[in-house]
């Protein structure tokens, strides 16, 4: 292993990548393999990291271009990874051809092209002349859009420089914002206290609403109506009137926004005496694992839920295939043997397939030489026969079975055919008598095609009905960008607490009854898919959660020594202290108070300051649970007090550790991973990264009382948030990471002067006024 490591080292690849490819077989296979291909040892790091990036990013189905593609890195062709993107993207959608033409493959991988700085200026000029409304609706354009259709014309130029270009081209068509562009602006996005308030008003009044299945109200499709036959096959067979399901493909881990879906189905069907089905929609074998499949399941035990079966799509195979059969003999499907970018532009040119009217006898056997395994991959699919000239583009005859010769984690090696999405939830909610098909609302326009294929098969139709997907703020959802940020190193893993996965949510430290309280506050609505729920909504339900389950106790990030001078060497005092105040039957523990202490280098200064209530040369200062003190003196490495009587009033009290009593400790002080509000609007979402998200205390100090703890037990370090024992503490070694702050950043407030009074910038008009009552008694 350690000639591997070294191997890897010399290609330029950062300790964090190698040591995560030595984890994964098949991400070490696959660099190996490359490295083997072309005979490369050694070569700088742009060439390495593009040759590491290009292998994790290759499926089987491209396995015979690796070759390719690792010649044109190695030669300079494609040297960004853009330009590696563009190649790999020709590369799936030509996946029928023996040989590559090198002509059309330069071009999608833009070898040799350079975009200049004149070119950019033109495009953006020429494009800005078309956006005839933009001088109506100023400043509230769509910037993540424009970039995006200005990328769609300028695939490789420079993402800054199109930006930069963007953004000086419409100032100078704009001019500068005005107070009511930036009226405008402020409407688009509440603010977090607003947003709070507005939430938990909803809440109050959708409570007893939410689950009233009278209100989900939707499209009415003639489509959707069952017969009074399949009414009662559905009645014969399940005895639940309500009955959900929670679908995952199991071909990633969960996150916040899957918490929402399973929050919904389980107790929408709860709240009618219903049961859930897990059904893991498992159609697609080259992206899907035993791992997922282990993890979602362990994902709905640490929430809570208990489904009312564990069922697998893939275990309905046989019966998919028998529908398709019933659909060719209709003469409602067909086999076709179009490539797939042939076919999606007769598609987008609404044109019917050549083989369109092929017979049901020849489509039949066709058909069934694909189960046998007769033809390769990608070289024939079974189409629905709809209509290729539907204005809704799923009805234009979608594909529902395709050939891969790829194990499935389920079904083995069962199948070289295997049924696409469409095609198979529909049938599998219907076979499992679902009555009401609960999905977020970019599938809205899948539901024709859910319909079409339940009534030509004549199956029990489920209530289809599509809710608003959600979106939080300062962080990414989309699993496309979760694996860049995964797989390039830029967060540690699937389980970095600083993501809004459920494993990285519970590594943090957030508990099962906060996710699904924010999932309760923040409800299922139909008002689309562009909204946003503010961060600190999530952190709310944390803190109130915690608050009265945490035990407190105190930590010192960065240890500075403190000693009492004016008691004696051997002093100890024992202090008795709550340990949940809002919890007193949890009771009291015992700490103690020795001469020498540690304090934080956070709150110790040489020098004083008036905004300042910390440790400095003369100042009063209190700590926690025993009272005033002055400071004697302060130089960088040590501090004296002297303890004072108990009538003095120190402005605040400062927590603090006795020598006898700190043992080492690692605290990892978790932020928000992005400093925008939405990263999506960013031209490249990577530079919006907080680089204070994650700050590491590697020296600080914990209480010896803690030597006992357990991963994911949940403490309040006082005045410094709420914290969660790692999985990596082990060994004696103990790494506690931050799950929230104590207060809401936005709701930290300053310190303002009132007639030479120190008060909260909240509180100042209040302050005034009880200086003007205080003056008028006086008279």
């Amino acid at each position: 292993m350690e000639e591997v490591q070294t191997r890897l080292q010399k290609i330029g690849l950062d300790e964090t990548t190698i040591k995560n490819t030595l984890k994964g077989k098949n991400a070490l296979k696959s660099i190996l393999q490359t490295l083997d291909l072309v005979g490369v040892k050694e070569c700088d790091k742009k060439i390495g990291n593009l040759l590491y990036e290009m292998s994790q990013n290759l499926t089987e189905a491209l396995d015979n271009r690796r070759a390719l593609l690792a010649t044109y890195i190695v030669e300079g062709k494609i040297s960004n990874k853009l330009q590696l993107e563009g190649g790999l993207e020709y590369l799936r959608t030509h996946t029928h051809l023996e040989q590559v033409p090198a002509q059309d493959f330069d071009k999608a991988a833009g070898v040799g092209i350079v975009v200049t700085p004149e070119q950019i200026k033109n495009t953006v000029a020429e494009f800005l002349q078309n956006k005839q409304d933009l001088k109506t609706i100023r400043y509230t354009y769509n910037f993540s859009e424009y970039t995006k259709q200005l990328r769609t014309l300028l695939p490789f130029a420079e993402g800054k420089l199109l930006t930069q270009e963007l953004n000086q081209q419409i100032e100078a068509l704009l001019g500068p914002k005005t107070e009511e562009d930036l009226k405008a602006a402020k409407t688009q996005t509440k603010k977090p206290q607003q947003q709070q308030q507005q939430l938990e008003q909803q809440g109050e009044e959708e409570d007893d609403c939410k689950f009233d299945i009278s209100k989900l109200v939707a499209r009415d499709l003639a489509t959707t109506v069952n017969s009074e036959q399949l009414l009662n096959w559905r009645k014969q067979n399940f005895p639940y009137e309500v009955l959900t399901r929670f679908p995952p493909e199991p071909n990633g881990y969960l996150h916040i926004g899957h918490a929402k879906s399973i929050n919904f189905n389980f107790r929408l069907a709860q709240h009618y005496k219903g049961v859930t089905y897990l059904r893991f929609d498992d159609t697609n074998p080259e992206k899907e694992c035993q791992e997922f499949i282990d993890n979602i399941k362990e994902n709905l035990r640490f929430l809570g839920y208990t489904p009312f079966k564990t069922t697998h799509a893939s275990d309905n195979f046989g019966k998919l295939y028998d529908y398709a059969v019933q659909l060719i003999q209709k003469g409602k499907a067909y086999c076709c043997f179009l490539s797939k970018e042939e076919s999606s532009k007769l598609r987008t040119d609404l044109k019917p397939s050549p083989y369109r009217d092929t017979q049901p006898a020849e489509n039949l056997e066709i058909f069934r030489k694909m189960k046998m395994g007769y033809y390769k991959e990608n070289e024939v699919c079974l189409r629905a026969k709809i209509d290729p000239t539907h204005p809704n583009p799923t009805l234009r005859d979608p594909a529902i079975f395709r050939i891969r010769f790829t194990p499935h984690p389920h079904q083995g090696d069962k199948w070289c055919i295997y049924p696409l999405y469409d095609f198979t939830h529909c049938i599998c909610d219907s076979i499992e008598g679902i009555t009401h098909s609960c999905c977020t609302l970019e599938f809205e326009v899948r539901r024709d095609l859910y319909y079409w294929f339940l009534k030509e098969l004549d199956l029990y139709r489920p209530f289809v009905w599509e809710f608003s997907r959600l979106n939080v703020s300062n962080t990414v959802l989309s699993k496309r960008k979760l694996h860049h940020l995964v797989f390039n190193n830029i967060v540690d893993g699937w389980d970095d607490p600083r993501i809004l996965t459920l494993n990285g949510l519970r590594r943090r430290g957030y508990t099962a009854d906060s996710i699904n309280k924010f999932c309760d506050l923040i409800s299922v609505t139909r008002k689309g898919n562009e909204n946003f729920i503010g961060m600190h909504v999530l952190e709310s339900c944390i803190r109130k959660d915690l608050d009265v389950k945490a035990p407190r106790t105190m930590a010192i990030l960065e240890p500075i020594l403190a000693i009492i001078d004016n008691v004696a060497e051997d002093f100890s005092e024992e202090l008795e202290v709550a340990i949940i105040p809002r919890n007193p039957q949890k009771g009291n523990r015992k700490i103690l108070l020795t001469k020498q202490i540690y304090l934080d280098k956070n709150d110790v200064r040489t020098e004083d300051h008036a905004d300042f209530w910390g440790v400095a040369p003369g100042k009063i200062i209190g700590l926690k649970q025993c009272g005033p003190f002055k400071v004697l003196s302060v130089t960088a490495n040590e501090v004296h007090l002297e303890r004072l009587g108990k009538d003095v009033k120190p402005k605040g009290f400062l927590h603090w550790l006795s020598v006898k009593e700190a043992t080492p400790c690692v605290v990892r002080l978790y932020d928000y991973l992005f400093e925008a509000y939405d990263p999506n609007e960013l031209e490249d979402y990577i530079k919006g990264i907080n680089p204070n998200s994650k700050i590491v205390c590697a020296n600080a100090l914990m209480h010896k009382d803690l030597l006992n703890s357990k991963p994911e037990d949940k403490l309040q370090f006082e005045r410094l948030g709420y914290f969660n024992l790692d999985f990596d503490s082990k060994d004696g070694k103990f790494i506690w990471n931050r799950t929230v702050t104590l207060q809401e950043k936005d709701k930290i407030k300053a310190i303002a002067q009132v007639d030479g009074k120190q008060v909260q910038k909240k509180d100042v008009p209040q302050q005034k006024k009880d200086n003007a009552k205080k003056e008028a008694k006086k008279e």
